[in-house]
């Protein structure tokens, strides 16, 4: 401790600063975005940096050299935790190295800005400004060695850096021994891959992103034995009566960015979506439905053509050979049906042009194939393709040369954050009063898309195309806004800093199907099982682990966020090492004591567990 009694005022105002500012921040990251089930590892871990920081750290401060290179220091740990802030604030993840390496980031500094960086954050950065201002308030030459090659070290200081080493050494091995201890005593593999959270209780960030890196260049995957579908699975079947015309056209409208809410949601005495609103209550309408959005929009696509929940920490269409998985357009295929495939952006973005061949589409129209001359709207292209009123347009080409049955399914573009993407000559005055530009961008955009599908379910009347076809449109996410005005968050009340469940609509439509109300709470996961319902199938894939939203009891939904949630009867837990918390519910059930039933976890964790192996086992080899 002498070292630190030997600093000037300022000095130690530099060493408290620093100390404080990354306290707290490496806390917040373990504890809020990490969620670790153990304190004691924290407490370990604090106790480490602050010895690490006396002994070795702080005798730096005597030189600017060395208060230089600890603001530099901090700078980049406050970057990167800010990184992981800011992704966890969308996607309810930590940052990881998969994350990093993706490719897909087209308006992302625009939508960072707009969607998801507030006020508040500035607080993680003040502590960087009272290190600078110390360090220019600094006098030339006012300390001996001030810019000096080296501070050089005592004798007498040796002895005790030693012992504090020897400490710090026994700390970390004492912490990793029995944080482990306390989590069941796994491998750090068995950690990595059962819980991400656990991993850093036990042995910490950069240990995780190092492994992550070690994961991603070394690992040999030869090894992976393909899973047993769980037996339950197999024995949800259907029950084969049909409810619409066989051999009907199926078209599938995947909506960017629909809340829930918007349906019948007005502003000034306009509807957000008339035509929506308008097929509602024609259609079978799912209440409690919620999506899948764990690493990203893809995952939508992922769910509804395979029936499989996303697993954190996996780009399937660029890491895994969707040859191995069952899938709806292959089944489809299979009974006669074209398969065809449209999205108005690059083919390339979320490696659909590799995914959706590999699935079972015959056709997959996308950027490329759309033409820009030929274009109603007066607005240029940008980062996102096409917009929806011209991609839907010339779509109805495709379809009407396209071989009956056919099974279409269509990714809209406009309403996608920063929502800007919308025709200047369309914009409804009705939103005019709305001050906070995001908000308004989004209610113009996701107008302009309503009056968009309007036009392409009239066209398809036109050209005899709508009469014999399911219509099925949902969306792959909420728009994740939250302002005074209006906010797309689901009313849950959650103890921990979890995402919340994303509540989207879904609507079914066919002439022959008698409009009503779906109460049976489901996901994305569950649409390819409920259009094989819908058509008669007597039997589901055994790769899908979806479930009919027609038929069968509320069961557990399931979330494999980095901590997995299991959302049931309206309340939501979250799995840690096979044991469940619950953590929330929807506000207007907060008076209702609900349980996982042991027979329910028991299905959840094996689920999980299939799932984690199925996506391992199918990854592709990397050259």
């Amino acid at each position: 401790m002498q070292g630190l009694n030997n600093l000037t005022k300022k000095q130690k105002c530099f060493a408290v600063t620093f100390l404080l500012g990354f306290l707290i921040k490496y806390n917040y990251l373990l504890i809020q975005i990490f969620n670790v089930p153990s304190f004691t590892g924290v407490i370990f871990k604090n106790l480490v940096f602050i010895l690490f920081s006396v002994y070795f750290l702080f005798p730096m401060l005597k030189i600017k050299k060395g208060r230089i290179f600890l603001l530099l220091i901090l700078s980049l740990f406050s970057l990167f935790f800010l990184a992981n802030l800011w992704y966890n604030r969308y996607f309810g993840n930590y940052l990881s190295v998969v994350d990093m390496a993706r490719s897909e980031a087209g308006g992302s500094s625009k939508v960072l800005f707009s969607h998801i960086i507030n006020y508040w954050d500035l607080v993680f950065i003040v502590d960087l400004i009272l290190l600078a201002a110390f360090l220019f308030k600094d006098k030339q030459g006012s300390i001996s060695n001030q810019f000096g090659d080296r501070l050089p070290i005592k004798k007498s200081q040796k002895k005790p850096r030693v012992l504090a080493g020897v400490v710090i050494a026994l700390l970390l091995i004492i912490q990793v021994f029995t944080t482990n201890l306390l989590l069941n005593n796994k491998t750090a593999p068995e950690l990595y891959n059962r819980s991400t959270s656990g991993f850093v209780n036990v042995y910490g960030v950069i240990p995780l992103y190092l492994y992550e890196l070690y994961e991603s260049v070394y690992v040999d995957r030869s090894y992976a034995v393909k899973p047993e579908t769980p037996p339950f699975l197999l024995a949800d079947e259907l029950d084969g009566e049909a409810l619409i015309e066989e051999d009907s056209n199926i078209i599938v409208i995947q909506v960017e960015s629909l809340d829930e809410k918007l349906l019948g949601y007005e502003h000034n005495e306009r509807q957000l979506t008339p035509f929506l609103n308008e097929l509602k209550e024609d259609s079978l309408y799912a209440e409690n439905f919620y999506t899948k959005h764990v690493n990203g929009s893809f995952d939508a696509d992922f769910s509804l053509l395979t029936s499989l929940y996303p697993v954190n920490r996996t780009d399937t269409f660029k890491n895994n050979d969707m040859t191995e998985f069952d899938s709806l357009a292959r089944v489809l295929g299979k009974q006669g049906y074209e398969t065809l495939a449209f999205h108005g952006n690059d083919k390339r973005f979320f490696n659909r042009h590799l995914a959706y061949p590999e699935l079972g589409f015959d056709e997959f129209y996308s950027r490329e194939d759309f033409s820009s001359a030929d274009r109603v709207m007066e607005m240029e292209e940008g980062y996102l393709g096409i917009n929806d009123y011209d991609f839907f347009k010339q779509s109805l080409d495709y379809l009407a040369e396209a071989d009956s049955p056919f099974f279409a399914y269509f990714i809209t573009v406009t309403s996608h954050t920063p929502f800007s993407f919308y025709p200047d000559d369309q914009t409804i005055e009705a939103y005019s009063d709305i001050e906070d530009q995001l908000l308004h961008d989004f209610f113009q955009s996701i107008s302009f898309v309503d009056k968009s599908l309007e036009m392409f379910i009239e066209g398809l009347a036109e050209k005899g195309l709508k009469e014999d076809t399911l219509f099925v449109i949902y969306s792959d996410h909420d728009a994740s806004i939250d302002t005074p005005e209006y906010s797309s968050s689901v009313d849950f009340k959650l103890d921990k800093n979890v995402k919340k469940p994303e509540h989207i609509p879904l609507l079914i439509k066919h002439p022959e199907l008698e409009a009503g109300t779906i109460e049976k709470t489901g996901t994305i996961t569950d649409l390819a099982p409920t259009i094989l319902d819908i058509m008669g199938a007597e039997t589901k894939p055994e790769g899908f682990i979806g479930s009919s939203l027609l038929k069968g009891e509320e069961a557990p939904v399931i979330f494999m966020h980095e901590l997995p949630q299991v959302l049931y009867k309206d309340h939501l837990f979250v799995e840690q090492l096979g044991e469940f918390e619950k953590i929330g519910y929807l506000e207007d059930r907060r008076e209702e004591k609900v349980e996982l039933p042991t027979k329910e976890k028991d299905k959840v964790l094996d689920i999980m567990e299939y799932l984690r192996k199925k996506i391992l086992v199918t990854e592709r080899a990397q050259n």
